[in-house]
């Protein structure tokens, strides 16, 4: 039996794709900006997408490389470079 692998967006993904806007990011941008379009296509890879993305943002944040914030519960996840 051959199980095809679908794609997964990782947090190390996340951290590359996150990395490459340095420099751009520093105003507040919307998360979702952020998941690559070939992830954006699929409803399932746009939830690994983000997925990825959100892992990726949290370590940055951990490391002191990036600020997150979120209004409300449940509301829209913001990041930008810590300056």
């Amino acid at each position: 039996m051959n199980i095809p692998k679908l794609p997964v967006f990782t947090a190390e993904d996340g951290i590359k794709t996150i990395k490459g806007f340095f420099g751009k990011l520093v105003n507040w941008r919307n998360l979702d900006e952020l998941i690559p379009k070939n992830f954006k296509l699929n409803k399932t890879y746009a939830k690994s997408g983000k997925a990825g993305i959100f892992a990726g943002s949290l370590e940055l944040a951990k490391e002191g490389n990036l600020k997150i914030k979120q209004d409300n519960l449940f509301d829209t996840i913001y990041i930008k470079e810590n300056s």
